[in-house]
């Protein structure tokens, strides 16, 4: 997401205190099956690993029994006989308050091999190590040590999580901040779908509203009610129609405005918060003016004042054009040799001539026309046998 000096969408970019520039957007193109939902599914592995032992437990309240918070199961490439056998490591560089953190965490199935964290000042070059762990023994440095951690913890969570849990230190917030913040939305499952209706909170519904309407959704707002025994919660969306005002329960509104429905929530508060939405297949079930309209909104600065940043993936090349996009925004994975996925950006692609993409190039219909890459290669139906 670090902005490469090109001189396009200048305003829309993230500008931080030591003079680097970041991107508000990046979506990530490419044939199916070409690894684009493993990106996103890797960095919200890591950011869940973090995150769901803090929701779950915390030093005021213990979880409920059958709460108790769980490693998720990490699957190793599976196309050679190395990687299976050893553990997946994730590298994550991310900006919180005034310093820039690094973290590492190395997991085999379920369970954590290595873990750690460090932090550079914006502006600085020296960087100072938190803590650092293999297995069960955790190195700590000199800011935590101030802390008086306890030696023991769970060793198959995140040593983060228990620091999170069990300290209210500005430096641990904060470094828990960038996972705690963040978001991850997958319209590839039709879980999220059934999920929605718990998820929607009727505090939100101006907003909600607001936003859906700002499209051309006209709802007139929604409310909420506890499901009959106790069964969760149901949704009903009013709309006014020729003075008289009607009802209908979620899941009997359209596809589309079920989907705007859950996205507004959550763009809206990471507009507030300043933080990372990623999402998986956000062009499902949008008209390609409203996915654009989500776009822009990360992209304004009047809008986006506090940072806040959007990944995801997409099949809609309507999109891609240069008044949307800068070239750097613009990513592509596909498989290359060994079936191990390959991403790489419009920014990095050069023509024939040698010259970088120009940013006034038809970005779309060079891209179906094979000039990028990442496009499937289909054979003809009489080439089958």
């Amino acid at each position: 997401m670090q902005a490469t000096p090109m001189r396009e969408f200048e305003r829309s970019l993230i500008e931080c205190t030591d003079g680097q520039s970041f991107l508000p957007v990046a979506a990530v193109y490419g044939p199916n099956a070409g690894g684009k939902s493993n990106l996103l599914e890797a960095l919200d592995y890591v950011r869940s690993a973090v995150a769901r032992p803090v929701w779950l437990l915390s030093a005021r309240a213990d979880a409920p029994e059958g709460e108790r918070p769980t490693m998720a199961r990490c699957s190793a490439f599976a196309f050679d006989d190395v990687s299976v056998a050893e553990p997946t490591e994730f590298e994550l560089y991310y900006r919180a308050g005034e310093h820039e953190y690094r973290y590492i965490l190395s997991v085999h199935a379920d369970e954590i091999v290595s873990e750690g964290l460090w932090r550079r000042k914006l502006g600085a070059s020296r960087t100072a190590m938190l803590f650092e762990r293999e297995g069960a023994e955790v190195d700590l440095g000199p800011t935590l040590r101030k802390l008086a951690t306890a030696a023991t913890f769970n060793p198959n969570l995140p040593y983060l999580s228990f620091l999170c849990i069990n300290f209210d230190a500005p430096v641990v917030k904060e470094a828990a901040s960038w996972f705690l913040g963040g978001v991850f939305l997958n319209y590839n499952s039709s879980y999220l779908e059934r999920a929605l209706e718990q998820m929607l909170d009727e505090a939100d519904s101006p907003e909600v509203t607001r936003f859906l309407r700002a499209v051309d959704v006209r709802i007139g707002g929604f409310r909420v009610e506890k499901a009959p025994e106790g069964r969760g919660q149901r949704v009903f969306v009013r709309h006014d129609v020729d003075g008289r005002g009607y009802e209908l329960r979620l899941p009997e509104e359209s596809a589309g405005t079920q989907k705007l429905m859950g996205l507004a929530a959550f763009l809206l508060a990471a507009l507030e918060r300043g933080s990372t939405v990623i999402v998986d297949e956000l062009d499902a079930k949008l008209h390609p003016k409203l996915l654009r309209y989500v776009i822009l909104l990360f992209k304004d600065p009047e809008v986006n004042k506090h940072g806040a940043q959007l990944i995801f993936s997409s099949q809609d090349v309507s999109t891609m054009r240069n008044d949307v996009f800068r070239r750097d925004e613009i990513w592509f994975a596909a498989r290359g040799e060994g079936e191990a996925s390959q991403l790489w950006s419009l920014a990095d692609i050069h023509e024939a001539n040698g010259n970088l993409v120009s940013k006034n190039a038809a970005f779309d219909k060079q891209y179906l026309s094979g000039r990028y890459g990442a496009d499937p290669y289909l054979t003809r139906i009489e080439e089958w046998d």
